[in-house]
């Protein structure tokens, strides 16, 4: 544990200060800073103090329904990756939930109609823009919550992620007066961390708890997260091109591992919602 929180603070401190992301690599380094800060924080603050403080409401540490799991992406709608995802999860007859960033949905109307087209595919709100919310104040989280409110739909469930699973005590109020529930996740696929030939260097590895075998192997990362778990809902991000390249192979192998699909809606998946 020494040896890992020293890594993690290490690479806290030399990974520099970011503005709001724009394009899939600025992301992914967002993503990074933000996972480093949840673990140093996690490793050196009192838990009593990081959830009196509502830091992390992402992290789910209820046990998911046994052998099921349930897939989510998130920063959507884009194109081509929407249509994409789409056409993976009809092959197999597999539905997911997507977390939409209110000003792409306003840009990508057609995409989000797709998404609710497909059947129980389910729209969700991940904020208008998304910042994060440790840094911003509360009206303008509030704004970000309330702006990209009609994602829902009339009679859609109302279910809101935050930006890089960054939460607060306001939002968090505010959210479930609005008829929302939380959704973090169980297993972080970690698509973020690996480049674009499926390697994840030693750094990143220690972030997202990869054991060295995977370093390689995105889609066995996956698969052996999910095992350990014996379930969960995993999480995606639809710009990353690890997901798109490798979703195919994820539900194949989560099929082959006698993986049962859910969705986040099921009342089996309900416990795992904040």
């Amino acid at each position: 544990m020494t040896a890992w929180l020293a890594a993690s603070q290490l690479a806290l401190a030399t990974e520099p200060v970011l503005p709001a992301a724009t394009a899939p690599q600025d992301e992914a380094a967002a993503i990074r800073q933000h996972h480093l800060k949840r673990l140093n924080e996690r490793l050196t603050v009192e838990p009593a103090v990081l959830e009196s403080r509502c830091r992390y409401e992402s992290d789910i540490a209820t046990p998911p329904p046994l052998n099921r799991v349930a897939l989510t992406f998130d920063d959507g709608p884009t194109a081509p990756g929407t249509d994409n995802i789409l056409e993976v999860l009809k092959k197999y007859k597999v539905h997911a939930t997507f977390f939409m960033i209110g000003e792409k949905a306003q840009q990508y109307p057609e995409l989000v109609a797709k998404v609710r087209a497909a059947g129980h595919d389910v729209v969700a709100n991940h904020s208008w823009s998304h910042p994060n919310f440790h840094d911003i104040d509360v009206a303008r989280q509030t704004s970000e919550v309330l702006r990209t409110d009609s994602l829902a739909g009339a009679d859609g469930p109302k279910l809101f992620r935050y930006p890089y699973g960054n939460s607060t005590c306001e939002t968090n109020q505010l959210v479930r007066e609005h008829g929302y529930k939380i959704v973090g996740w169980h297993i972080d696929s970690c698509d973020w961390a690996y480049d674009r030939t499926g390697a994840i260097d030693a750094r990143e590895a220690i972030s997202c708890g990869v054991p060295h075998q995977f370093m390689k192997d995105y889609v066995g990362h996956v698969l052996a997260a999910a095992r350990a778990r014996r379930g969960g809902i995993i999480l995606m991000h639809e710009i990353h091109p690890n997901t798109l390249k490798s979703l195919d192979a994820i539900i194949a192998g989560l099929m082959a591992d006698g993986f049962g699909f859910g969705m986040v809606t099921d009342a089996d998946f309900q416990p795992s919602l904040r």
